[in-house]
């Protein structure tokens, strides 16, 4: 086993991504199909890396090391180059022309022993060299069973990188046994074959995340601008409305027309004043977890105000959106009445927005061992590919629509973490069905909130 001297560290998490912490100690395995992604996956992880304060090893060719250089040189500090080491993987790997672990072993304690008296977290990325030798399926199986047993006792972050294209699919499926973590290019998981492998959840990878949270950065900062100019916008839009009610109430003598004027001003005026509204929502979700903290919500009232605005909505667009509610005052949901309403709005507002004129959306809610929304429409459909995309971020339905892409996949996040599901079936130019499920409050959940709330 490579002996690492010093104090032991205690077991600990690591951020590998903001927001996506691992078990310091982890060992990912990582196949790269793409050069460019690759780049960009090893300067995201030293990036992150260095950003909290690890000490940060780099293993990889010289000409890796110049293309990640080139990229970091513009935002790294000079305390955080002092952090970042590297070493040409062909001398740390194959010193002596080809790989054998009892050297590889050598090289790794004389690399980490020094760095783990300094205290702090390291991290390394290590891009394997290895020729085409006899014996390399074994070596590199001896090299990689070394590691699973180190890297955790030592509290290193170790990613094991290899070109997907070179490694025999066998040799691949007996590393993803050693690796807790399994990386490519644009993905991050737990290894399905790992001998300890819990729940598979499938995450972006650095890079991918990366660009990510830049998006949602910006997405936010028009958010930002969009709640400041919204709150200078609703005052005249309010006055507006009360001259045009007022109009259209205090004069018997207009003219058929110009009363269909008139409300069509008050409608266009309450739509704006609506999505200005979804547009202060948003922003409160992503900013804050006020649309997150969960009660109980009567469902009747609530969906009764958003058809109400949706009607007016469709009438603008000139769509028929109608509407059945089957559901008895009582009905309670332990959920959040504001990300509720968004659910409901985002999806009738989509509806409306890809019918065409003359074109009929039909909403239905009712109970059926829980709560259950239908939203249907024969509008502009999707094709298979865009429902493959649907839920991601800042992905549109269609991008000849308005809008930042951002709205379904808070649907999605809020129906999630209410414990609902979401099914939508499409067909081009055919339009659209979505059906939404929500599991009601339970009889003994809701007289124990009833209970303590008296």
């Amino acid at each position: 086993m490579m002996k690492c001297e010093g104090y032991p560290m205690p077991t600990k998490t690591i951020a590998l991504m903001e927001q996506v912490d691992v078990t310091n100690g982890a060992h990912i395995l990582y196949f790269y199909n793409d050069p460019e992604a690759y780049i960009k996956n090893a300067v995201s992880f030293l990036k992150i890396g260095l950003m909290h304060g690890d000490y940060v090893v780099l293993i990889d060719s010289s000409e890796n090391y110049a293309l990640i250089k080139e990229q970091l040189d513009h935002v790294l500090s000079l305390s955080d180059w002092e952090r970042l080491q590297y070493i040409d993987h062909q001398r740390f790997y194959s010193e002596y022309g080809s790989l054998h672990v009892r050297n590889v072993i050598h090289n790794f304690n004389e690399l980490f022993n020094p760095l783990l008296l300094k205290g702090r977290s390291i991290r390394s990325w290590g891009h394997v060299h290895w020729t085409d030798q006899e014996d390399i399926a074994e070596q590199l199986r001896l090299y990689e069973h070394q590691c699973e047993l180190s890297i955790p006792e030592i509290q290193l972050l170790g990613v094991c990188i290899y070109d997907g294209k070179l490694v025999p699919a066998h040799i691949q499926n007996e590393m993803l046994r050693t690796h807790q973590y399994f990386m490519t290019d644009t993905t991050f998981t737990k290894s399905m074959l790992y001998e300890k492998s819990e729940e598979t959840v499938i995450l972006p990878s650095p890079a991918v995340h990366m660009e990510m949270k830049s998006e949602m950065d910006l997405y936010k900062q028009k958010l930002d601008f969009a709640h400041v100019v919204s709150h200078e916008v609703r005052n005249p839009l309010t006055v507006i409305r009360a001259y045009a009610n007022l109009i259209l109430k205090g004069n018997s003598n207009l003219r058929e027309d110009d009363m269909s004027k008139l409300s069509k001003i008050i409608d266009y005026v309450d739509v704006i004043d609506h999505e200005m509204a979804h547009i202060i929502n948003t922003e409160q979700m992503l900013t804050t977890d006020s649309l997150w903290e969960r009660d109980l919500v009567k469902i009747k009232p609530l969906l009764q105000e958003v058809m109400t605005m949706m009607e007016t909505k469709a009438r603008t667009q000139a769509v028929h959106c109608s509407s059945e509610i089957d559901i008895r005052d009582d009905k309670v949901l332990y959920a959040n009445a504001m990300g509720f309403k968004l659910i409901v709005s985002n999806l009738v507002s989509n509806a409306i927005k890809y019918s065409d004129e003359g074109g009929a959306v039909t909403v239905r809610a009712y109970i059926d061992n829980g709560f259950r929304l239908r939203v249907m429409d024969h509008g502009a459909g999707m094709t298979t590919e865009q429902l493959s995309k649907l839920f991601r971020k800042y992905e549109k339905m269609n991008v000849e629509k308005s809008g930042q892409g951002i709205g379904l996949f808070m649907v999605k996040k809020l129906i999630d973490h209410f414990e609902g599901k979401i099914d939508i079936r499409s067909k081009e130019n055919e339009g659209t069905e979505v059906d939404v499920f929500l599991p009601l409050a339970e009889p003994s959940f809701l007289a124990g909130k009833l209970s303590s709330n008296a």
